[in-house]
């Protein structure tokens, strides 16, 4: 059922509970609209900050001075979380994370190893975070993903539920426009948990266009409540790869700079949640293991990006090859 978003002072209030089971039970929260008017934070030390400082690369700086998402893979990811809350507070930016440690990662065995250290992990990123604020991503193809089923959807549940109650504005991960329907995404996602929510993520570490993204993302957010979306905007510069191609695709380009002031209906941001330059993984070519960064990966993106002005694509493509 399709809600329309409410006016004036009772702004994002659903006052329609959907059936089911769980989370489905639950009034949708108000939203809060953490992005309007925020700015992101910008992470200086990132993977390809530091080669690019080591390597003296300006031809990076389309993605080192562009900001992008920050992956939490597990607890130890979370030593250094503390200086980029405190650099968030300093500068007055809205820091935005990537949880990713759901058990059977990808449906493939890795991740948390079951859902007692998964929710542990959650509890700690939740003291992490303490009293900062912070756009929360969760679990990139979680809820999309063909291993989705009541135990990982009670996980998530739990998960949205822990970290909204500690004030921070989730967004709970919908998959692509090319994997499911609507419909089966809307049901899905109402039972992890997203009527607690701030809203749903579309496109993260994929190459759907942003047009398409929003109209699918659309008719998600209509059966879900009208929550918001984010869209990531990273890697989708190009018409998406045929074939469903995802690995280390080609040709790829970086996507349109993240803003907290997107103009379109229901999306409370672009962003850069992929990190731009990091791998896919080996691919079958021998190519850096996934989250690992590639400068050949960079320069390719920066090379192909066609918003980009022609000096600073033609800097990528002058840059020694192969890059390493």
């Amino acid at each position: 059922m399709r809600m329309p978003l409410l006016a004036g002072a009772l702004a994002g209030v659903l006052l329609v509970t959907l059936g089911g089971c769980g989370s489905d039970d639950e009034a949708y929260a108000p939203l809060r609209h953490p992005f309007r008017g925020a700015t992101l934070l910008l992470d200086a030390d990132s993977p390809a900050a530091q080669w690019q400082r080591r390597h003296d690369a300006a031809w990076l700086d389309p993605i080192t001075r562009t900001p992008q998402a920050r992956w939490l893979t597990g607890p130890e990811d979370l030593t250094e979380v503390a200086d980029g809350l405190a650099d968030a507070r300093r500068e007055g930016g809205l820091p935005v994370l990537v949880v990713y440690d759901i058990p059977n990662l990808d449906c493939a065995g890795g991740g948390a190893r079951d859902g007692r250290a998964y929710a542990r992990f959650i509890d700690q990123v939740v003291e992490a975070l303490g009293d900062s604020r912070a756009a929360v991503i969760l679990e990139p193809d979680a809820v999309a993903a063909e291993c989705f089923d009541d135990e990982r959807a009670d996980l998530l549940a739990d998960a949205v539920r822990l970290l909204a109650d500690a004030g921070q504005y989730v967004y709970l991960d919908a998959g692509h426009s090319r994997w499911r329907g609507p419909e089966e995404t809307a049901e899905r996602l109402r039972r992890a948990g997203v009527a607690r929510a701030e809203g749903f993520s579309v496109n993260v570490s994929n190459r759907q266009s942003t047009a398409d993204s929003h109209r699918w993302g659309l008719a998600v957010s209509g059966l879900v409540g009208g929550r918001e979306m984010v869209i990531d905007t990273s890697r989708n510069g190009l018409p998406a790869p045929p074939d469903d191609q995802w690995c280390n695709a080609t040709p790829q380009a970086l996507g349109v700079p993240p803003t907290t002031d997107p103009g379109l209906e229901r999306v409370a941001a672009l962003l850069w949640i992929k990190s731009p330059g990091e791998s896919d993984g080996p691919c079958g070519r021998g190519e850096p293991d996934a989250g690992v960064f590639s400068p050949a990966q960079a320069r390719a993106l920066i090379a192909d990006a066609p918003w980009l002005p022609a000096s600073a694509r033609e800097a990528a493509r002058a840059a020694s090859a192969p890059v390493t």
